[in-house]
């Protein structure tokens, strides 16, 4: 957001979560009880070119294709960075920057960051209010995310571990967005049309509420789906604790490659990810 008054984010640390205080520091809070304090959060306040605070993100990198034959490269530290008025860019570009992806020379350069460090994770919950405050970027095979991981990943692979997507976009549609789960057997979610004349393109907050029986999805504060346990049946695997991601992915099976219309560098910008102990609209 731009006209922000400066502020400086007071940090602490609460169990597992490094807990970045942004409240009142000019981020849009509205929608919010201010009486409850998050268990997490980062409001990307600092000199534009920074990295993000790696004591919180830890970039995935590789071209490998991720499982989804997807064509970028995810770079170390080139295309993340803060922007200087409280937002985190993610920036894919055109060109392979010395690259090599699955398929040969990378095609395309991206940033993915998470929550899981080398060593242990830096932050994890089971249940809670997830947000993100995000605008996207459009065109064809572009794949924005915030999405979670269950922190078990590396004992029991994925499913089992399960998967929340809290919001995924398909570049070449930009008056929806995708909200799903991921589970042994289950495959839940759809699209969620934005209202009238909105876009992908604009601010919106974007959110889960999970709890021990449901995980409902919501937009700008609007519930939009709710998935619950008996719904779920032996593919609720929603009771541990999940991780964090944010990534910009560049073409794979789902979105398509890009096509001469989308342009590059394409950004997406988050304003503020923060995490609840419950539920919050």
């Amino acid at each position: 957001m731009t006209g922000r008054a400066p502020c400086t984010s007071a940090r602490l640390s609460i169990a597992v979560a490094v807990v970045v205080l942004g409240v009142g520091c000019g981020h849009d809070t509205a929608a919010h009880d201010q009486t409850t304090q998050p268990t997490f959060a980062d409001e990307f306040d600092g000199p534009p070119g920074a990295t993000p605070d790696p004591s919180i993100w830890q970039p995935d990198v590789g071209g490998t294709g991720w499982g989804n034959e997807e064509l970028q490269y995810y770079t170390r530290d080139a295309n993340t960075a803060l922007d200087g008025s409280g937002h985190l860019v993610i920036e894919a570009r055109a060109g392979s920057e010395g690259h090599s992806c699955w398929y040969g020379t990378c095609s395309y350069t991206s940033g993915k960051l998470t929550t899981r460090q080398r060593r242990g994770v830096a932050f994890a919950q089971r249940y809670g209010t997830f947000e993100a405050r995000i605008k996207m970027p459009g065109g064809t095979g572009l794949w924005p995310a915030f999405w979670m991981l269950g922190e078990n990943i590396e004992a029991v692979g994925h499913p089992a571990a399960g998967e929340i997507d809290v919001v995924e976009v398909l570049g070449h549609r930009t008056d929806s967005v995708e909200q799903h789960v991921h589970g042994p057997g289950l495959n839940f979610g759809s699209d969620f049309r934005l209202p009238a004349g909105q876009s992908v393109t604009d601010w919106h907050t974007y959110a889960v509420e999970w709890s021990p029986d449901r995980i409902t999805w919501l937009v700008d504060g609007r519930a939009t789906r709710t998935l619950t346990r008996a719904e779920a049946g032996p593919g609720w695997v929603f009771d541990h604790r999940f991780y964090l991601l944010l990534n910009l992915a560049v073409g794979g099976e789902w979105p398509g490659s890009p096509d001469r219309d989308t342009r590059f560098p394409a950004r997406m910008l988050v304003d503020y990810v923060r995490v609840y102990p419950g539920e919050r609209y």
